[in-house]
């Protein structure tokens, strides 16, 4: 039996994106990631129809060069409303120019005046009233469009026959490195406080999904390495990647399809037999005090699709310049799937400082 700082210590190396086994093969190309602000866009789509009425006032924004969560806290303080009424679908990649929405609950006050709203970085596209709030998860996909500078394609014809595999197949759905902070930091939250409850509600929130994460990604690369990712074990739980909603012209940019899932750890495990869950037990036994900790702080057990789908994947490659375009669904990583096909050097590491109010985490793209 190992203890927790052992198991943090093997969980690290499942932080790492670059270590874990890709489904493709070797990088074919090489090339620089975000050494523009605009290199990297990503766009939100919920898949609502908004009412024009209701206590719930959604705003959707273009933030560059700051997270989610910061964001978040600047609304709602001009607004004049706590932090807790106001909500997001998803987390946002801070080092891009991404848009998304976020509804603030105001009853019975006016809207505010976004026209003199100056917060660095944030621009307010549009706005409308609803019934309901936005809710965590609450969205139906992501587009993203990539430019990757100072490129080199080493195989063009071998490039394209990747991308024609992964328009097939998808990739895998590890968890990006933003997920687990600045040198996977948010994984040492579990060593500074085991009893996860202790933890502030937003440093047991970081190293909660940090956790759940790492095991996760440990899991997936072994069905990797097995070549079964995306392949129905005898026994697997299955979940459905048809995104949330109905899209905005995009309804059909995923076909319902069910998929084999993975176990984001917690009480009440199940959902599997046979042949699956006996892999899934001979792996999480490997981690005792990780599975204790997340049980008592009360997270409950849920699946993630091994498979990320990809949807009207294009590119264009002129020069050294090599741009992408494409489509993956709710808490898929766009830079997940271009490690199955660059060797990309992320500038935005190197250039940007930690985000305002979060030193520990990067958001999500």
């Amino acid at each position: 039996m190992t203890d927790l700082a052992g198991e943090i210590e093997l969980l690290r190396d499942f932080a790492a994106i670059p270590r874990l086994p890709a489904a493709w093969g070797e990088p074919l190309a090489t090339g620089q990631l975000r050494s523009q602000p605009d290199d990297f866009f990503v766009s939100e789509y919920t898949g609502l129809e908004l009412s024009g009425s209701g206590e719930h006032l959604y705003v959707r924004v273009r933030k560059i060069g700051q997270n989610t969560r910061w964001v978040a806290r600047q609304l709602a303080a001009y607004a004049g409303i706590a932090y807790k009424s106001i909500s997001y679908a998803g987390l946002k990649d801070r080092h891009a120019v991404a848009e998304q929405w976020f509804s603030l609950h105001i009853p019975g006050k006016i809207d505010p005046d976004w026209s003199a709203l100056a917060i660095e970085g944030v621009e307010v596209l549009q706005t409308c009233r609803h019934d309901r709030k936005l809710r965590q998860g609450q969205l139906s996909y992501n587009r993203f469009r990539l430019r990757l500078r100072n490129c080199r394609i080493n195989d063009t014809a071998g490039f394209a026959q990747r991308i024609d595999s992964i328009k097939a197949t998808g990739v895998p759905n590890y968890f990006g490195a933003q997920r687990f902070g600045r040198d996977a930091g948010n994984l040492d939250l579990v060593l500074s406080q085991p009893e996860l409850r202790r933890l502030g509600r937003e440093s047991r929130s970081f190293a909660i999904s940090a956790l759940r994460s790492a095991l996760f990604n440990g899991y997936l690369a072994q069905r990797v390495a097995a070549g079964n990712w995306c392949t129905a074990l005898d026994g697997e739980a299955m979940l459905s990647d048809r995104p949330r909603g109905t899209a905005e012209a995009d309804e059909s940019a995923f076909r319902p399809e069910r998929l084999p899932a993975g176990v984001l750890w917690g009480k009440v495990y199940g959902g599997s037999g046979g042949q699956a869950r006996d892999l899934e037990e001979a792996y999480f036994a490997a981690f005792p005090q990780s599975r204790a900790s997340l049980e008592r702080a009360g997270a409950r057990l849920s699946r993630r699709v091994m498979c990320a789908r990809v949807a009207d994947l294009q590119w264009r490659y002129d020069d050294d310049l090599l741009e992408m375009e494409f489509v993956l669904g709710p808490g898929a990583f766009a830079t997940v799937l271009l490690r199955e096909l660059v060797d990309a050097e992320d500038c935005a590491l190197v250039l940007m400082d930690p985000a305002p109010g979060d030193v520990r985490a990067s958001d999500n793209a």
